[in-house]
């Protein structure tokens, strides 16, 4: 089974939700509203990921950690996969 990182993360939010290549970060406890993306962004997030890995991101705010975002898809692919 792979694993979701934050680097597939920040692609996601550069391609679907407009995040500038400059404000990528491996930072696990910056969020959303720290890299200025509104709750459309989170909302395009939210869509992305349930479509290419299944897993939806109920709860998730603006204001969740990247950190706490990647551990929810992971936990959602682990439940997947077993």
């Amino acid at each position: 089974m792979s694993t979701f990182t934050i680097h597939e993360l920040m692609e996601i939010l550069v391609v679907k939700a407009g995040l500038p290549r400059s404000a990528v970060t491996d930072d696990p406890s910056a969020t959303l509203r720290d890299v200025d993306l509104d709750s459309l962004a989170r909302l395009q997030l939210g869509v992305e990921i349930e479509d290419r890995y299944g897993v939806e991101l109920d709860g998730a705010q603006a204001d969740t950690p990247f950190g706490e975002l990647v551990a929810l898809v992971n936990e959602g692919l682990s439940e997947h996969a077993g």
